[in-house]
């Protein structure tokens, strides 16, 4: 499957390496081509670099890896006609780092940033997922301590089914659906919690794990 991404931050990039991993044709689109001359030597010729919208048009999927500030001027740039009738991954989380860490949170109930990205995209399948632990555990789950929990948010039931099924390839086995879009803004304030604890402890390597029993 041909996967594009939005955003060329160290998350666009540990996920483009994590999906060619797994078989997929990858590519980066991004402002600075200059930034990803090093993924490209990890890469090789499995994965691609091209603006936001030579990605947008190539993906079959497209996953939206930006910072939120860019958030609609990316989205601008890829073309929206370009995501119609895609399945559409948000990793992304509503924060402000203009006052310096830990960022400010923006979104509330009723308006979380999933929901935002969906109404913007609205001929589009877009799926909440990733967005609360390291970009370098997002393909990599195990922990030390056990497997932690995949969260995953979205209005269409065979949408979530994809991305669920990529993150079974990338190791993880306690997924957790918690429902259609609205429910995002747990997982973005998830998210909050995961970075407040990874300020205050100087520690990066965390995740959640729901417990059931």
């Amino acid at each position: 499957m041909k996967i594009g991404v939005i955003g060329s931050g160290v998350v666009g990039q540990q996920l483009g390496i994590g999906f060619i991993k797994i078989g997929h044709e990858v590519k980066i689109g991004t402002r600075d081509s200059s930034k990803l001359i090093e993924w490209l030597k990890i890469v090789n010729e499995k994965g691609s670099v091209g603006s936001f919208e030579e990605t947008a048009k190539f993906g079959e999927v497209i996953i939206i890896a930006t910072l939120w500030k860019g958030i609609e001027n990316a989205i601008e740039l890829a073309g929206l006609e370009n995501f119609t009738n895609k399945v559409v991954i948000d990793v992304t989380n509503p924060l402000d780092f203009s006052q310096g860490v830990p960022p400010r949170f923006l979104a509330s109930v009723g308006n979380s940033g999933g929901e935002i990205i969906q109404r913007i995209l609205a001929d589009s399948k877009v799926v909440k997922a990733f967005n609360f632990v390291s970009a370098y555990i997002m393909c990599n789950p195990k922990r030390d301590e056990g497997m932690p929990t995949f969260f995953v948010a979205g209005d269409d039931e065979d949408a979530k089914k994809v991305v669920i099924n990529f993150a079974r390839e990338f190791g993880w086995d306690d997924i957790s659906d918690i429902g259609g879009m609205e429910e995002s803004i747990w997982m973005e304030t998830l998210a909050m919690f995961w970075i407040h604890y990874g300020f205050k402890n100087n520690h990066w390597v965390h995740a959640f794990k729901l417990l059931k029993k």
